[in-house]
């Protein structure tokens, strides 16, 4: 039977379970991180990385390919059937001893004594902000998933404060318009936007997503731009060098 999902390079991610599906937005972040050991090639221990609201299971596993088996990997959803899919896609992968999959709310496992600090904190996090409508059960779920009514930003920055180191770094996507008032909340919780990527669907085009980036310790801040496609739809040479990692086509 064929499976359903996406292949990438070294993995493949089955999704059919999942109320969010592989999409751009993932792939783009997980390929923009910058994981401490790719800086600092001195350091032996282990990151600790946070993935929340994993989903499939994809940001865990990009990143598990991307740190090279020198990360110790949690990736939580409150989802069910994400959580068995996401388990399922790990257990495939070349990385299923580095990564850990948990039924879990953010704000239980901010709780939980034994959660720790994190080198590094990644999530696709939620943005609308509006009431469940009537809809299939399969439809509820997506919007769930893409609302915040379970997690608002502003307790996903409160938790993302308390649980990254004080070298940590937390990466995060949304569409422009959430971009502003995410970015002064979280200067209240001293998370400093450190490294942000507007992106352009294409030339000339609004920005369509900013993927951010907060230290917990103040740095200068990098800004760059990035065209997903030329003006006759092709992936430009930005966005294929971006992804070249895990796209099988690039």
């Amino acid at each position: 039977m064929k499976r359903k999902g996406f292949q990438f390079k070294q993995f493949f991610i089955e999704h059919q379970d999942c109320a969010m599906k592989v999409g751009t937005d993932s792939i783009m972040l997980g390929s923009w991180v910058t994981l401490p050991h790719q800086v600092d090639m001195l350091n032996p221990n282990p990151m600790r990385i946070l993935d929340i609201g994993t989903g499939s299971g994809l940001l865990a596993i990009m990143l598990a390919q991307k740190s090279r088996d020198n990360a110790h990997i949690t990736a939580i959803d409150i989802d069910n059937d994400a959580i068995n899919q996401a388990k399922c896609n790990i257990a495939a992968s070349p990385w299923a001893k580095s990564i850990h999959a948990e039924l879990c709310s953010l704000q239980t496992f901010t709780k939980a004594e034994n959660s720790g600090k994190f080198d590094l904190i990644i999530s696709n996090p939620p943005y609308f902000n509006s009431p469940l409508p009537k809809a299939t059960s399969e439809a509820k779920k997506r919007i769930r998933a893409r609302q915040t009514v379970d997690l608002s930003h502003q307790i996903l920055l409160d938790c993302v404060a308390q649980l990254l180191s004080n070298n940590g770094k937390f990466y995060c996507i949304l569409p422009t318009d959430f971009c502003t008032s995410l970015i002064a909340y979280a200067s209240t919780v001293n998370l400093h936007l450190c490294a942000q990527l507007m992106v352009y669907s294409k030339p000339n085009s609004p920005a369509l997503r900013c993927l951010l980036a907060f230290c917990a310790q103040q740095a200068p801040l990098t800004s760059e731009n990035l065209t997903i496609y030329t003006q006759h739809q092709q992936y430009s040479e930005d966005y294929k060098a971006l992804c070249q990692d895990y796209y099988l086509k690039f």
